[in-house]
């Protein structure tokens, strides 16, 4: 039973990870200047995500409808 504690091991999702690195920060006594440039730079982190994501998904729809012609031009 011993030898069973000793070798499983934890296993933490990235949202834990993320979370406990927060709370580090929050009290690690660095100045919340610090701390709302590192948010506003995540914040703008994820902006440029989603606008990738964004063009992505209007590219995708794109080749969809350019392989749907194609597949009906196919069958005539």
């Amino acid at each position: 039973m011993a030898n069973e504690n000793r070798t499983r091991q934890a296993s933490l999702g990235c949202g834990t990870l993320i979370l406990i690195a927060l709370i580090v920060l929050i009290f690690s006594g660095r100045g919340t200047g610090d701390l709302e440039r590192e948010i506003h730079a995540l914040k703008n982190e994820v902006r440029g995500l989603r606008n990738s994501v964004d063009g992505q998904t209007i590219e995708m729809r794109a080749l969809k409808q350019r392989v749907d012609k194609l597949v009906l031009a196919a069958k005539e």
